[in-house]
């Protein structure tokens, strides 16, 4: 019970401020307010951010460690990354580690991640993902498998 109230109040601390407790002229632009609570070198175990559009989860970051960087970056090892599409599609990217930087709201990763979904799997030597325009670019060499059920889904006649 202590290990997931403390869990819960790391993760309120990371949520953006709207009831005024930190003001505007103490967080630059580039910077994440719940950062200003934890100060650099910071580690927090074992955390779980989602990500919302719409009224719906979009996405889940998963972390078994997230080390606050700077006050605008922070790093995560132990990455597992759940993408959840309209249509129920499930994209799962996992990796060892990444660092995020909410000035440029870049993820970037020297380690080798693997990209499971249902219509394809890939992994890479390495990633760099726009969190503000949804594209990511793994980097090579890259090994693709396109899955067999992904051609069946084509209109006929195309």
């Amino acid at each position: 019970m202590k290990h997931r109230f403390a869990i819960l109040c790391t993760l309120a601390a990371l949520v953006p401020y709207t009831w005024g407790q930190v003001p505007k002229s103490s967080v630059a632009e580039h910077e994440f307010p719940g950062l200003q609570l934890l100060p650099p070198g910071s580690k927090v175990k074992g955390i779980s951010l989602p990500r919302y559009e719409n009224h719906r989860v979009s996405a889940l970051l998963i972390a078994k460690l997230m080390e606050i960087a700077t006050r605008s970056e922070v790093k995560f090892t132990g990455i597992k990354a759940e993408l959840y599409a309209e249509n129920g599609e499930v994209t799962t990217v996992t990796c060892d580690r990444a660092a995020y930087d909410f000035r440029t709201s870049i993820v970037t990763s020297d380690t080798e991640p693997e990209v499971e979904s249902p219509r394809f799997s890939a992994r890479g030597t390495g990633v760099t993902f726009s969190t503000a325009n949804d594209v990511g670019v793994l980097k090579g060499p890259v090994h693709t498998v396109v899955k067999n059920s992904a051609f069946n889904k084509q209109p006929k006649g195309k």
